[in-house]
């Protein structure tokens, strides 16, 4: 019987660098069956993640390819629900960008529509991504490199639950101190409320094995106001925007260089803290 014929093709895929703040491309050398689809196996050669450690892959692992179809040279992938399970904002972009990109590589595809089970996967803005042409990756990589967007947690309007903000900063400091400053400025969104009172001032700031140590002035106790529920909110806000970044698994809290057995009577305050799913609005 005879064996089916291969032949030899170089692909293109993009990831972002290690940092997280540029993305690159990556060549690989793959072999193609007869009658496979090239952008199918090159989406396909993407989901498996760079070769190189210098890379990194923002697509969330289990993420599948159900169907691509290509068509008047728009391509139209679509995910399985994985997908959709971004850690940021940040991995979000990337992560879009990694597949326009690579299938753009192809002549016979111009622009790219991503569904996620077989509906259109929905921005932050709350509008559909809708159909996406190739990124000017020189530009993104340059405004990259000066801007990022962060992702904030503040209460909402009945106090039930911890409601995402996303803000783009310029990096001109670390970023576990911009947020935690963009905390105390408090929400830009209508429906959001401040969790930290406005006085508080953040003294300092470091990130050691894992642990970020936050040091406030004595306001973020004097100035609370108090209730379990307002301590819980005060403290989460804080430990869940921390632990946005993927180097950052606990937070220690200090008030004027000392540890507090508690901040408003409620919860122990002198231990690390880890991040919270459940306080999150889904």
């Amino acid at each position: 019987m005879p064996k089916p014929s291969v032949e030899k093709a170089k692909i293109t895929l993009y990831y972002a660098n290690k940092d997280n703040d540029k993305i690159l491309s990556e060549e690989r050398e793959i072999t193609l069956q007869k009658g496979e689809s090239l952008p199918k196996r090159a989406l396909e050669e993407l989901l498996k993640g760079p070769t190189s450690p210098e890379l990194r892959n923002n697509i969330p692992a289990e993420t599948k390819i159900l169907d691509l179809d290509i068509k008047d040279k728009i391509a139209t992938v679509n995910f399985s629900k994985e997908f959709s399970q971004f850690p940021g904002i940040m991995a979000e972009s990337f992560a879009i960008i990694s597949v326009v990109n690579t299938l753009t590589e192809f002549p016979e595809i111009e622009k790219v529509h991503i569904l996620v089970d077989g509906k259109e996967l929905i921005a932050p803005s709350g509008m559909p991504y809708g159909l996406l042409k190739r990124y000017d990756l020189a530009s993104i990589n340059n405004s990259i490199m000066n801007k990022t967007t962060i992702t904030l947690y503040f209460s909402d309007d009945g106090a039930n639950y911890l409601v995402p903000e996303y803000r783009e900063v310029v990096k001109d400091k670390p970023l576990e101190q911009i947020i935690v400053e963009e905390l105390i400025k408090g929400p830009q969104q209508p429906g959001h409320y401040k969790t930290i009172p406005p006085e508080t001032k953040l003294l300092s700031i470091k990130v050691e094995n894992g642990t970020a140590v936050v040091n406030f002035s004595k306001e973020l106790k004097t100035k609370h106001w108090g209730g379990s529920t307002g301590e819980a909110f005060t403290i989460f806000s804080i430990v869940n925007s921390l632990t946005e970044l993927p180097e950052i698994k606990k937070v220690e809290f200090l008030i004027e260089g000392k540890k507090e057995e508690t901040l408003a009577g409620h919860m122990i305050f002198n231990e690390p803290f880890t991040r919270n799913e459940n306080m999150i609005k889904k």
